[in-house]
């Protein structure tokens, strides 16, 4: 476990694609009736937003970072963090883009993580780092194109991956204590993968075995170590199922907010998303498991008036 003396979360956004696939009716076209029907309702996921042709994952993160930086001095800026698995090159990096594009100062720290399902944990661990010891504001930015990255054969994964992205402000003035939590399992690797093709390739009951005992004991453990109960609990939207049942077996189940059965499944940025769509603050839970295998977890305080909303383009 580690903590942060004092971190404050200062905005926070998500952005989506306009575009809205409903998952029946693409799944009923793929593999007829019945098995479509049975796909939505294990998954949860009854629409999921795609980027149109052309577009990519900087499409979504550079509105999404423009409206959380909305009104604050570049100047104030020391670093920008970008997690994702789906930047259209691989250099320069999508941080490095960003601080171009949104005119930050040459000085701030820039840098990309890749760490699928549970970036989002991370990437403001990181951040919450560099914002103590620049003593400046940090740009935490998340977001994948997940659909360019599913085989159309395979079903059952496609009716999950979706696009989205979203934007944190944090700093380590006038805010909390925070707290974190890792789970690492590389030997779970291929249950969850991105290969040299470039696709997705999805073993769903592995991944609910993982979901379902060590990342809920995880999760349950570090619970444990809590000065208090989560006034909020944000997961990583990698299933409406496995999360509401991680939720009951957890005693969350009151405190769960979500945005998977609007959104799908985005990867990691869901659980900035999610927290983006909502209401609601105090303390909040907030998790990132899968691919890895692996899982993050953190306790932070969300203030009343931090959230910008989502966009969509």
């Amino acid at each position: 476990m580690a903590e942060l003396a004092n971190l404050r979360i200062e905005a926070v956004c998500g952005c989506v694609p306009a575009n809205v696939v409903d998952n029946l009716e693409m799944c009923t076209a793929l593999v007829g009736a019945p098995r479509a029907a049975a796909i939505v309702k294990s998954t949860g996921f009854p629409f999921r937003r795609v980027l149109t042709p052309g577009r990519t994952v900087f499409d979504l993160l550079l509105p999404v970072a423009r409206q959380v930086l909305a009104g604050v001095d570049p100047a104030t800026v020391g670093g920008v963090v970008a997690v994702s698995f789906s930047s259209p090159s691989r250099f320069p990096a999508l941080s490095v883009r960003l601080q171009h594009v949104l005119g930050l100062p040459a000085d701030v720290a820039a840098l990309d993580l890749q760490l699928a399902c549970a970036g989002w944990p991370y990437g403001l661990f990181v951040a919450g780092q560099l914002a103590a010891a620049t003593g400046r504001r940090v740009l935490l930015v998340d977001g994948d194109a997940q659909s360019a990255h599913v085989d159309v054969a395979d079903v059952n994964t496609l009716a999950v991956m979706s696009d989205a992205a979203a934007a944190t402000l944090v700093s380590a003035t006038g805010g909390a204590p925070a707290r974190f939590a890792f789970l690492t399992d590389g030997a779970g690797g291929d249950v969850l993968s991105c290969g040299p093709d470039g696709k997705i390739r999805m073993d769903g009951f592995g991944v609910f075995r993982f979901v379902a005992g060590p990342v809920t004991g995880f999760l349950g453990n570090f619970l444990k170590t809590l000065p208090s109960v989560p006034d909020l609990f944000a997961p990583h939207q990698a299933n409406m199922y496995m999360v509401r049942q991680m939720a009951k077996s957890l005693g969350l189940a009151d405190r769960l907010v979500t945005s998977g059965e609007r959104f799908g499944n985005p990867g990691s940025c869901s659980v900035g998303l999610t927290l983006a769509a909502n209401g609601g603050s105090g303390r909040a839970l907030l998790a990132g498991f899968g691919a890895g295998l692996a899982a993050s977890a953190a306790w932070v305080e969300l203030p009343p008036d931090c959230r910008r909303g989502v966009l969509e383009i």
